[in-house]
């Protein structure tokens, strides 16, 4: 088995101590290091070396950096470059993300906070040095939560399903949080991120896939999240195509997309259903809720997104205190719920303390949300849309308002 080699550029000799330990708990222990703690040294043992990892201490003087970058790639031009950081010592004047974008500018392509831990070290090497850093968009599965109105439990199920999918694909599988007006995902896996959707927003005119993958925070499942902004009003001037950008972006860099959603038919949430594989109508047998649904259908109908790809999860099911069983919840939506989450008192625990039941459980709830992940592994995906992000940004108003239209469900019906 070829090893793999790792060179650090560091002047605090403590991570060495801290690299070493996260090595060791590396899966794959085929693994040697070199550490070098001046730019010179560490450019000679660049280039006889031969890493496939260099990780670069980021201390504050982002120009060696950049020369170290430079200088690194002339000689292993297929490393890949990652800064390691302490949040705690950043300059006063420098914020996580704007050190982020700056030092992703001096080619830098991704990062690791200190204190370096295995579990962070095996994630970066899955998706920088796996196979999907090379996977195309069309093999990426997008697959959207909605619903007729809130409460029903839609975001409490895309985020274990996410969770669910992740388990088996590591840091292959991004959950956006499109409740752009009260997204619940970060506080539901216990969460507290530095970035969110708004930063994405900020630097639009730079945002590309390797800035985007920055933004995303990993949940300690190898889920990636990149979440609703802390207010509404910070979302206020996010837009669909915008929105519309970041799953098409995130669809070449995961295999799987989950994508939560606020509980409003509105013009975002029919750009998230035109991109969708397939999605998600969570419902719950109470007789006002199931009386409004067929209505969802028919407007779902309207905007022309079919029922194959289509399915109803029917949450927290119980026929206590006169609830519909399953054949009445079937005529009330004249169909059959695809699938059926029993009520467990489990999940809202699991929710509140921010543990998926997902994690903690095999069976119920657990159970119905892993058969949902399980049915998303071996969904068939869509011809992707024929619109390059890559070139969005240099496309002209006229070209950009076109794909708007013909890309928006509304548009045929509004």
């Amino acid at each position: 088995m070829t090893s793999l080699r790792i060179l650090v550029h560091r002047t605090d000799e403590s991570l060495d101590d801290e690299i070493r330990a996260a090595v060791v708990s590396l899966s794959d222990n085929q693994t040697v290091l070199h550490f070098q703690g001046d730019l010179r040294g560490t450019v000679t043992a660049a280039e006889n070396f031969q890493p496939s990892l260099v990780l670069l201490e980021i201390a504050g003087d982002l120009e060696a950096t950049r020369t170290l970058v430079e200088e690194s790639l002339a000689v292993v031009p297929d490393a890949t470059i990652v800064g390691v950081y302490d949040v705690d010592r950043l300059p006063p004047s420098e914020t996580e993300s704007t050190m982020m974008m700056r030092a992703l500018r001096l080619g830098v392509e991704d990062f690791v906070r200190r204190p370096v831990i295995g579990n962070d070290l095996e994630q970066l090497i899955q998706r920088r040095l796996g196979p999907r850093k090379k996977k195309k968009l069309a093999n990426a599965k997008l697959v959207s939560f909605i619903s007729n109105k809130g409460g029903v439990g839609k975001s409490t199920s895309a985020v274990n399903v996410a969770v669910a999918l992740a388990k088996d694909h590591p840091g292959r599988v991004a959950l956006i949080d499109g409740s752009l007006q009260m997204g619940v995902c970060a506080a539901q896996l216990n969460m507290t991120p530095r970035v969110t959707l708004v930063d994405a927003w900020e630097q639009r005119e730079r945002l590309d896939e390797e800035l985007l993958r920055q933004l995303m925070t990993t949940h300690e499942s190898g889920l990636e999240l990149l979440a609703a902004p802390e207010s509404a009003i910070d979302a206020a001037e996010i837009d669909e195509a915008f929105l519309s950008r970041i799953l098409l972006m995130a669809r070449r860099l995961y295999d799987y997309v989950i994508i939560d959603t606020f509980p409003l038919f509105d013009r975002t949430v029919m750009t998230i259903l035109d991109l969708s594989d397939q999605a998600v109508i969570v419902v719950e047998n109470v007789v006002p809720t199931l009386q409004t649904v067929r209505g969802f259908f028919d407007l779902l109908s309207e905007v022309n997104f079919p029922e194959s790809r289509q399915r109803v999860l029917l949450n927290r099911f119980t026929t206590r205190g006169g609830s519909p069983g399953i054949a009445d919840v079937a005529k009330y939506l004249e169909r059959q719920p695809d699938y059926v989450v029993p009520f467990n008192r489990n999940v809202v625990t699991a929710a509140n303390t921010g543990t998926p039941v997902v994690m903690t459980s095999r069976r119920g709830a657990a159970s119905a949300f892993r058969e949902l992940a399980k049915d998303i592994q071996s969904l068939e995906v869509r011809e992707a849309p024929l619109f390059d992000t890559a070139n969005e940004a240099n496309r002209p108003a006229s070209e950009q308002d076109a794909y708007e239209s013909q890309n928006s469900l509304g548009s045929a019906s509004s």
